[in-house]
């Protein structure tokens, strides 16, 4: 009976003190809305903000590379049957800058918008999302490659979930290697 009564009264006296229960603690890491850790999330924006100096010519060096190992790509830059140079080169420096912006964005909703307005027009283009998900992997490659003593387990996580995410939200639609 004495249990009973102590029971009692420390449940009483637990509830004037604490008025709501103690959320449950959660272990390991936390996520945020867009399934990154905190600290992937700071690597990812230290990394990038050494990156973003060298913006022109690590776009450059990596779309470039992707094409000549995916020649058919090349014929998408293609006026009349001529390359169009300034085209290709502003892609490759705009495909840079849209995983910079991805990078930054904090809000869920419109990371995910950015992503679906990529794949429509690249899709209204003919360019099936595997290309956009094996550049993005191209990226992640050679940033981590030139980056190698800086490089990071969570950083390399980060990347990966980048990719992911492209991934998650591609069409399926096959590449057009007309």
């Amino acid at each position: 009976m004495d249990k009973e009564v102590v029971g009692k009264r420390s449940s009483g006296i637990a509830s004037h003190i604490y008025p709501k229960r103690l959320p449950q603690m959660k272990a390991g890491p936390i996520t945020d809305e867009m399934g990154f850790t905190l600290s992937e999330r700071l690597a990812l924006r230290q990394a990038w903000n050494l990156i973003r100096p060298f913006e022109r010519r690590y776009g450059g060096d990596i779309f470039y590379g992707f094409l000549n190992d995916v020649y058919w790509g090349i014929n998408k830059f293609k006026d009349n049957g001529k390359l169009n140079m300034k085209a290709l080169h502003t892609h490759a420096l705009r495909f840079f800058h849209f995983i910079g912006l991805l990078i930054e964005e904090k809000d869920p909703v419109v990371f995910q918008l950015m992503i679906n307005e990529n794949n429509l027009t690249h899709s209204r283009c003919k360019v099936g999302s595997d290309y956009i998900v094996n550049l993005a992997d191209a990226l992640v490659d050679y940033v981590l490659q030139v980056f190698h003593e800086i490089s990071s387990p969570t950083l390399e996580r980060g990347f990966r979930k980048i990719v992911e995410k492209l991934m998650s939200s591609t069409d399926q639609q096959p590449i057009n290697t007309s």
